[in-house]
């Protein structure tokens, strides 16, 4: 596990802010939970499944956080086409790809046995890595979760790992999942 600095005063605990609210014309002080949004970074594999099964563990053990699984379309997913004398590279659609994701989230959630309802899943096409950061700025994410699979040294050199490059760009902590049964 890789946890990258982590707010000393809120570590994995409650968020609270006081605020004021206006009722009638008299201003009235109240204390409002806010929800704590985990992006959780999927690709399908197995490892991705462990990750899916931690996050909503961590969001039934802390009551607030809201879970954004998120999946990225790389050109790599594209399938091959083929009519005679042409071969195209089609990328799947994100609403097909969302609903693959939706399914499995679900299944992993529904064999977990964790009541948790706050969660959303999100798709987009680009570069795994930059995609997650970009979203992890523009969501205000309080923490990433993202599962690390094994690679050669030598796949690893040429490609680099994305966790590797999320962790060492992140604008949050991240928490890096390394299931021990699926390492083996």
């Amino acid at each position: 596990m890789i946890v990258k600095s982590l707010p000393a005063e809120s570590t994995l605990g409650s968020l609270s802010q006081k605020v004021k609210t206006c009722d009638g014309g008299k201003s009235v002080s109240g204390e409002v939970k806010v929800m704590k949004k985990v992006l959780v970074a999927i690709d399908g594999g197995e490892v991705s499944k462990s990750v899916v099964d931690y996050a909503f563990h961590y969001a039934a053990r802390e009551k607030d956080a809201e879970m954004i699984f998120f999946h990225v379309i790389e050109s790599s997913e594209a399938k091959d086409v083929s009519v005679p004398g042409y071969t195209a590279h089609v990328i799947p659609p994100e609403e097909e790809v969302k609903s693959h994701f939706e399914n499995m989230i679900r299944e992993v959630r529904d064999a977990s046995g964790y009541d948790v309802t706050s969660y959303r899943v999100e798709v987009t096409y680009g570069v795994s890595y930059e995609e997650i950061i970009d979203f992890a700025e523009n969501e205000d994410v309080f923490m990433i979760m993202i599962g690390h699979r094994r690679m050669t040294r030598l796949k690893r050199f040429f490609l680099g790992s994305v966790a590797a490059k999320v962790v060492a760009h992140a604008p949050c902590s991240v928490y890096v999942h390394r299931p021990k049964e699926l390492m083996e």
